[in-house]
């Protein structure tokens, strides 16, 4: 693992709203802060997430007027076909399972921590999340983005949202997980997802297909990590389980470079080779979102089914707040 110390028209109902973190005594305590993309519960607020999102320059690395021009015209023309994604899907299971996963681990750190959760592109945000330790003089604050490898449009965007609060505001003292894809913990909570799916549904020497968000090529020719993290992931969890694999990636935007290999195309090569029994890993992801429930469940294995001719090709699923991952979680803080 990586640490970074620095100072200074439906609307869906989540479960954010029920889950109240117990009150806590606040002296010497420290904060942990989870932070995960985000997700939108209606229409309007899927607009303001998108332009959020491509107002990033971590996602778009243009100069700032060009960005908030392209964010005003995606934002308005892709939240209409998007939103009926998130409807196909049931809504967003993300901001849900984040606020589970935060409730969980304030559970199992105890009174001496207190655990809070904020979105890059949704509510609550960072900044408010901050303040909010603040208004308790919580100064010292172990975050972590939920994303096991880092990169340049995950990670690196979240330190940037940081640095925005801290670089006017001494009072805060943070600390920054920048991976964690390496920790036991983590090769643990894989090893025992997929060693249940395949016992759930009678499979047999399987190929585990390790799929994962893509990213711009752009970020790789600028140092961006995440790749390399990826095929890390992948090595690491199936030398454990003794099983053949593949890594690929899902997700990338059509226009632009974006690195691969797509999984599409790769499962079509696996399947020229004569290779069957597919099960797919979502390794890029600590929860389901719009990426796991829509882009591999409603496209890629119907896509693997009923264009390639796969009879056997399944996906292993993320639970909303796993023990393991939550024990790694905790691991995390008490080492930071």
């Amino acid at each position: 693992m990586r640490y970074l110390r620095f100072g200074r028209s439906g609307i869906f109902k989540v479960a954010q709203s029920k889950i109240e973190i117990p009150k806590l005594k606040i002296h010497n305590m420290r904060g942990v802060l989870l932070v995960n993309m985000g997700g939108p519960v209606s229409p309007e607020e899927l607009k303001k997430f998108l332009s959020r999102m491509f107002k990033d320059p971590a996602i778009l690395p243009f100069q700032k007027p060009i960005r908030n021009i392209l964010s005003f015209i995606i934002s308005r023309t892709r939240y209409k076909k998007s939103w009926e994604k998130y409807q196909l899907i049931g809504g967003t299971p993300l901001v849900s399972s984040t606020a589970k996963t935060a409730l969980e681990l304030q559970h199992l750190l105890g009174n001496t921590f207190l655990v809070k959760y904020a979105f890059s592109y949704s509510s609550p945000d960072i900044k408010r999340s901050l303040e909010d330790f603040k208004i308790l003089n919580i100064s010292d604050i172990v975050v972590i983005p939920l994303y096991p490898q880092s990169s340049h449009t995950t990670t690196s965007s979240v330190k940037a949202d940081l640095n925005h609060v801290t670089d006017s505001d001494s009072f805060f003292h943070l600390t920054v997980v920048e991976e964690f894809y390496s920790h036991p913990g983590f090769i643990a909570f894989w090893i025992h997802l997929i060693s249940k799916h395949l016992r759930d549904h009678g499979i047999k020497d399987p190929t585990l297909v390790f799929s994962a968000h893509s990213i711009p090529e752009y970020h790789v020719l600028h140092g961006d990590t995440y790749p390399t993290g990826i095929i890390n992931s992948a090595a690491l969890i199936a030398s454990k389980l003794g099983y053949h694999y593949e890594a690929a990636f899902q997700s990338g935007m059509k226009r632009g470079k974006w690195i691969g290999p797509d999984v599409r195309e790769h499962m079509k090569t696996m399947v020229e080779e004569g290779i069957d029994n597919l099960v797919l890993i979502p390794i890029s992801f600590v929860h389901e979102n719009l990426e796991t429930k829509y882009d591999l469940d409603y496209e890629l294995i119907p896509y693997a089914k009923d264009v390639l001719g796969l009879t056997n090709v399944t996906r292993v699923q993320l639970p909303e707040a796993d023990p393991l991952l939550v024990g790694m979680l905790a691991d995390l803080v008490r080492k930071s």
